[in-house]
């Protein structure tokens, strides 16, 4: 296993979740943010959290455009590769698209990952009643057809992975991970009482 982490964070994409990863980090390991003017802003209560770790991170700005910020942020994977391929790399989005960058260099041998939102917030997640209040809530929205565990947890763990303000990423996430139907229904049967979920939704 590699003794060096580098974190690559699509900051368009999962904002400052990528805080959850300051209190792990050791002082080996590098968080890169990509950001771009699409960037989403840092609420007072994430940048209190980010400023008990100064020094933590590096940012790199991105031109915007479509996928922009994807493919810089892969080329600079490709470079940091080159440089330390003994390091362990952990792109940080929910975009699954980088899954397939992430199978190319794993069929190399290089160690590198992606990590979700949730995924960087799950060890320190518990079943709570909120949490089976959004279960019971989605019940309620869909259809029975929605009712199994796989559309009930999937739809879950998108809805954790963003937020209130980016419905259209929820949008286009819910047709990727759900197929193209599914996903455009549930997100229209669902967005009616979607602030009431974010609201049950643990932060």
């Amino acid at each position: 296993m590699a003794s060096r982490k580098v974190y690559l964070v699509d900051t368009e994409n999962v904002a400052t979740a990528w805080k959850e990863i300051l209190p792990q980090k050791s002082q080996k390991d590098v968080i890169i943010l990509f950001y771009t003017e699409h960037s989403p802003g840092i609420s007072y209560m994430d940048l209190n959290v980010i400023r008990e770790y100064p020094l933590s991170f590096d940012m790199i700005l991105c031109y915007a455009g479509k996928n922009g910020l994807d493919f810089q942020m892969v080329s600079y994977l490709g470079y940091l590769i080159k440089t330390a391929p003994k390091s362990e790399y952990i792109i940080v989005s929910n975009d699954t698209g980088f899954d397939a960058v992430v199978k190319f260099w794993s069929d190399r041998e290089i160690e590198v990952c992606r990590k979700s939102k949730s995924e960087l917030t799950a060890p320190q997640k518990r079943e709570t009643e909120d949490d089976e209040d959004v279960r019971a809530m989605l019940k309620k929205a869909l259809p029975e057809a929605y009712h199994t565990e796989e559309y009930l947890e999937k739809t879950y763990v998108i809805l954790c992975d963003y937020d209130v303000k980016q419905l259209q990423a929820l949008y286009f996430a819910l047709q990727k991970e759900l197929g193209a139907e599914a996903g455009m229904e549930i997100y229209r049967l669902l967005k009616p009482q979607i602030k009431n979920i974010y609201q049950k939704i643990p932060k």
